[in-house]
């Protein structure tokens, strides 16, 4: 409503750091006037990557709400039953993610330095694959972070092969959308057994 759809751009190379930053980069102007990049550093997303990671872990893992989250995801009436406020868990975990999503939105928007309407649309497909592959259970209460970032990253080298093969973006929907029914067809054998 506010842009018309349109994208935005031009927002300075300060927003950009975010996105393609890294921390210790070493850098030297040659004689020549073009930078020469001496160490590449730890991009800024990377970090921040790890540090999210860290503190889903640790929320999942050791803290209360947490272990309420798992219980709410396995069966919600169960969960219910034993005294978790089962609204107040999905309420918390619905704004975490939408929390996430928005970094996340943020560093996608900084690493282009601009703002498109359109930009990670069907990004949804690989959240659910990568957290598929990465051994969550699309019925809920089993998953683990780590598995996600496997996933993920098994997803990234996947849709980049595809990418340096000359595969058409709509032709790599379909593989990733295969590999996604291959792994909640496992997890459903997993869960008869």
């Amino acid at each position: 409503q506010l842009t018309g759809a349109t994208p935005i751009s031009q927002l300075g190379a300060g927003f950009g750091r975010l996105g393609n930053g890294a921390l210790f980069r070493v850098v030297e102007m040659q004689p020549n006037g073009f930078p020469r990049v001496i160490f590449p550093g730890i991009p800024y997303p990377a970090i921040l990557l790890l540090v999210v990671a860290v503190a889903a872990t640790y929320l999942l893992r050791r803290r209360q709400v947490g272990r309420h989250i798992y219980a709410t995801g396995s069966n919600e009436e169960a969960a219910r039953l034993s005294g978790v406020n089962v609204d107040w868990t999905k309420m918390y975990a619905y704004t975490m993610s939408g929390a996430l999503a928005g970094l996340a939105g943020n560093v996608l928007m900084s690493r282009l330095v601009t703002a498109q309407p359109s930009e990670g649309v069907m990004y949804e497909l690989d959240a659910i694959a990568a957290a598929v592959i990465g051994g969550a259970s699309l019925s809920g209460g089993v998953g683990t972070v780590a598995g996600t970032m496997i996933g993920a990253f098994i997803i990234g080298i996947l849709r980049n092969g595809l990418n340096m093969s000359g595969v058409s973006a709509f032709i790599q929907q379909i593989v990733i959308g295969f590999v996604v029914i291959g792994a909640v067809w496992i997890d459903q054998v997993r869960n008869r057994r």
